[in-house]
């Protein structure tokens, strides 16, 4: 009688260790999921660039290829990224929508 009443504990509490590892699994899983969608990086067509920046890059890449641009937001201001090929090597730089160069990557 007792080895069954222990028998019964040890599965309860299997199923209630496999039910909190499943409940942590979706939370982590929504967790990531919630904090990806809230990057804030956009993708955004060369048109929906400011002028200034799209001037500035093409100033400072006049070799560039396959570019690309993102838009995010740094401190509550815009900054628009182009990822781009340079010599046959993928490159990122950020400028502002004045066109002010930040950083290259």
């Amino acid at each position: 009688m007792v080895s069954k009443l222990i028998a019964c504990k040890t599965d309860l509490l299997t199923i209630k260790i496999t039910n909190m590892k499943k409940i942590m699994f979706y939370a982590a899983f929504l967790t990531g999921s919630i904090l990806s969608s809230c990057g804030g990086d956009k993708k955004i067509a060369a048109s929906d660039v400011p002028q200034p920046a799209v001037d500035a890059f093409h100033t400072k890449y006049p070799g560039a290829t396959d570019a690309g641009w993102i838009v995010e937001k740094k401190n509550n201001k815009k900054i628009y990224e182009a990822q781009f090929k340079l010599n046959g090597e993928e490159v990122e730089a950020e400028f502002d929508a004045n066109g002010t160069f930040i950083k290259e990557d």
